[in-house]
């Protein structure tokens, strides 16, 4: 028995007219009125249940739970198995548990939805309400489930398309999310979080332009949703169109000012923007101003950084590239590739004893670095050490046993130590190798 058999149950009472004109409010989304309206007919007939439900959901609209519990339990007290009065007590449950983190009340509102089950089996709201309360509780499948029962028995049924996107998208499926989220926007096309989930979904099969469409419209919507600017500037950061994911980035800066993850995102569209004008476009000084963005966005950042040093480093601004370096290492003790760029910078300046030293410190910070061992052996040969140039040489082979490179350079220090039977053996194997 729903609200209107209650009424027409009660159609003598003087409560009946306000019951009816309550309703009305409701479907206009009238609330304040329509808890006028019910309390007038409750003052008339306390024993009316219509006007008991009619005013929870009032109050529900108004988003004054426990008000509405309230008047959800006179409504129990009067007919305590009405399948509305206790589905709509379960979905207030449902949503002061949300509001309170208190599943204890999702699990009563399941309770209340298994009593009203017990008694109608069929009932699509009860069912619906359930689903809902199992989804709040993290149980997606049972809930699922339960809503696809509810749109077999009721053809009027309105499936939550919603939550089978969230669903769909959780579970990875993104292009079955995207068919759900269709569904979902033809009944409500101008859901701001409905549009932003559809861009996001999209993003996950590669449709970023498709998506930022999405995200446009929902902030045309809702021009303070921080997310959506967030996805959007992840979007044309994606399709490199670096100017305009730095504004997207700077709107989300704008409402969300306490957070610095913001700066993190324009500071790496920047250094994306460096690297691009460094590697691609072979425009190291313009790399540099776009390196120094990303540095007074975020003033630490190591990739910058070393990235700014190798820029200058193209330039022969070698000073100024081991200053970069020299910053990186202060901030990061372990970054063997800084220090191997200040000895390469150091070998090809002549000062070799500092270049081995950098070197060494590359091979502290990654054992298996080869090159840098090499790079080492070769400087002690240049310089008459020629029984630890061996040594470094053998560090080599015993990583890589087929190096040409590395038997030759050990055969010439071999040869200048006067070992020449050894050196001509290095030097055959190293022959070998390279004609292979």
């Amino acid at each position: 028995m729903g609200i209107r058999d209650w009424i027409g149950g009660q159609d003598g009472s003087p409560a009946t007219p306000y019951c009816q004109k309550g309703e009305t409010q409701l479907v206009k989304e009238k609330y304040e009125a329509a808890v006028q309206t019910f309390n007038r007919g409750i003052e008339l007939d306390r024993s009316h249940p219509g006007c008991w439900v009619g005013m929870g959901k009032a109050f529900l609209g108004l988003g004054r739970y426990d008000r509405a519990d309230d008047c959800f339990i006179r409504a129990l007290d009067i007919d305590p198995e009405n399948p509305e009065a206790l589905t709509m007590r379960a979905s207030v449950l449902r949503l002061i548990a949300l509001q309170n983190q208190d599943p204890m009340r999702c699990l009563e509102a399941v309770e209340i939805c298994n009593k009203t089950l017990k008694i109608h089996p069929e009932y699509g709201p009860a069912l619906h309400e359930k689903g809902m309360a199992l989804w709040t509780l993290g149980k997606r499948d049972e809930a699922m489930s339960l809503f696809e029962q509810a749109k077999k028995i009721h053809a009027s049924y309105q499936y939550p398309w919603d939550l089978k996107g969230r669903y769909l998208f959780e579970k990875r499926q993104y292009h079955e999310a995207i068919e759900a989220y269709e569904e979902a926007l033809e009944k409500k096309p101008q859901d701001p979080d409905l549009l932003f989930s559809m861009g996001r979904a999209l993003m996950k099969i590669g449709g970023y332009h498709s998506a930022i469409q999405f995200f446009k419209k929902c902030l045309k919507i809702r021009p303070d949703y921080t997310a959506a600017w967030l996805l959007l500037g992840n979007s044309y950061k994606v399709l490199n169109q670096f100017d305009e994911a730095i504004d997207a980035y700077e709107e989300a800066m704008e409402l969300d000012p306490g957070s610095t993850k913001y700066r993190k995102y324009i500071a790496d569209v920047y250094l994306v923007m460096g690297k691009e004008a460094l590697y691609k476009e072979g425009k190291p000084q313009e790399a540099i101003e776009y390196f120094d963005k990303t540095i007074r966005m975020i003033a630490n950042h190591i990739t910058a950084w070393f990235s700014k040093g190798v820029a200058y480093k193209k330039l022969g601004a070698y000073r100024n590239a081991t200053a970069c370096f020299l910053k990186v290492v202060e901030m990061d003790p372990q970054n063997g590739h800084a220090y191997y760029e200040m000895a390469q910078i150091l070998e090809k300046t002549g000062n070799n004893e500092e270049a081995i030293r950098c070197y060494l410190e590359t091979i502290r910070c990654d054992p298996s670095h080869t090159d840098a061992m090499y790079k080492v052996g070769n400087l002690l040969m240049e310089g008459g050490d020629y029984k630890n140039a061996i040594a470094y040489f053998d560090r080599v082979l015993d990583k890589i046993p087929e190096s040409s490179v590395a038997w030759f350079a050990k055969g010439k220090a071999l040869q200048r130590r006067g070992q020449q039977k050894d050196a001509d053996r290095c030097f055959e194997r190293a022959s070998k190798l390279a004609t292979r």
